[in-house]
């Protein structure tokens, strides 16, 4: 049974600091004046560094649901996550789901649990 509680608090972390990620780069959204925008890989790895370009359509698109993230390709976690698009090259997109789909779909910088609005 600890070995189950371990693997949810691990993936809870993961999902607290994409959610963290995801903040991170809708305030470079929201400040971009550009035909791209540069965003940190929202990836479940906290030493990531990594970027991702994005056009504000595609973002646009990608927020539309709130448990999806942006990723470098070969960043997705297929233990916590799946891949439901990619720009070959680029970037994937994920869908996080369990655990890690609650917290970061409750955490969502755009829907109704963080700013009373629904997106």
């Amino acid at each position: 049974m600890e070995a189950d509680e371990d693997e949810q608090e691990r993936a809870r972390q993961a999902a607290l600091n994409q959610a963290l990620r995801r903040d991170v780069n809708e305030r470079r959204l929201e400040s971009s004046d550009g035909a791209e925008i540069d965003f940190v890989c929202e990836c479940s790895d906290p030493s990531c560094e990594e970027v991702v370009s994005l056009t504000l359509g595609e973002c646009e698109f990608i927020r539309r649901v709130p448990t999806r993230l942006v990723v470098r390709p070969g960043h997705a976690d297929p233990e916590t996550e799946r891949v439901v698009m990619e720009e070959p090259g680029r970037f994937q997109v994920v869908e996080k789901f369990g655990l890690g789909g609650d917290v970061v779909e409750h955490l969502d910088p755009r829907g109704v649990n963080r700013r009373g609005e629904s997106s």
